[in-house]
């Protein structure tokens, strides 16, 4: 990878996108495919990982995989960055105060380019998402105490917020979680934040290995 040594993370982002949508266009019309395009794809996406897991270790995941049985979310008011950032965000600071962190910025496709819909997740590939999915404060936090559970790509698989019906002060009788998309939300509400974020993960796998399921967007 010596020939990408040194290359900002922004360039080798736009190369990325750049050798992906020439690909696409060669694949569309059935010409072959330029060396220097597969080349690209092939080994950029491996450089930015190593580069993000060399300044960040990997965190622990939403789900425990030796139960198989939701596990406590993370709480992302720590200074952590997911394994694959975007390059183009700022740094997360670090804070335990429900007012700070932003959520995270939608990467945009390139130009000309149609969202990609996915099929079928395998049990194991639909696992391995959510498991790696973590809490962070959505835009709007300030004033909807919202949070989104997150993929490692900076895909928003669901949201977390507070549900309301309670007789106390604040009148909130625990927390609710709805699927990235869908206005609904699911099930009764949950005794804690952690608790609702792993039963959005669980649902969004039912969802994402659903036979005939609705498009669902992972990275």
């Amino acid at each position: 990878m010596e020939a990408y040594a040194g290359v900002p993370a922004p360039e080798l982002a736009d190369s990325l996108a750049t050798a992906a949508r020439r690909l696409a266009e060669a694949l569309t019309a059935g010409h072959p495919a330029d060396a220097s395009d597969l080349g690209a794809v092939a080994r950029i996406p491996v450089v930015l990982t190593a580069r993000a897991r060399q300044a960040v270790p990997d965190p622990p995941g939403i789900l425990d995989h030796s139960s198989k049985t939701p596990a406590a979310a993370v709480d992302l008011a720590a200074d952590t960055a997911p394994p694959y950032p975007d390059a183009r965000a700022p740094a997360r600071q670090a804070s335990r105060d429900d007012s700070a962190l932003p959520g995270p910025k939608p990467v945009a496709p390139p130009q000309g380019a149609s969202p990609a819909r996915r099929r079928r997740l395998s049990q194991k590939a639909a696992r391995t998402v959510a498991d790696g999915a973590r809490l962070v404060k959505a835009a709007d936090h300030r004033d909807t105490h919202q949070w989104n559970l997150v993929a490692e790509d900076d895909t928003v698989l669901g949201h977390v917020e507070p549900s309301y019906g309670g007789t106390g002060r604040t009148g909130r009788n625990g927390w609710k979680y709805r699927l990235a998309g869908s206005p609904t939300a699911g099930g009764n509400p949950a005794r804690t934040r952690q608790e609702a974020a792993a039963q959005c993960a669980l649902t969004w796998i039912r969802a994402a290995t659903a036979p005939g399921r609705r498009s669902l967007t992972v990275g």
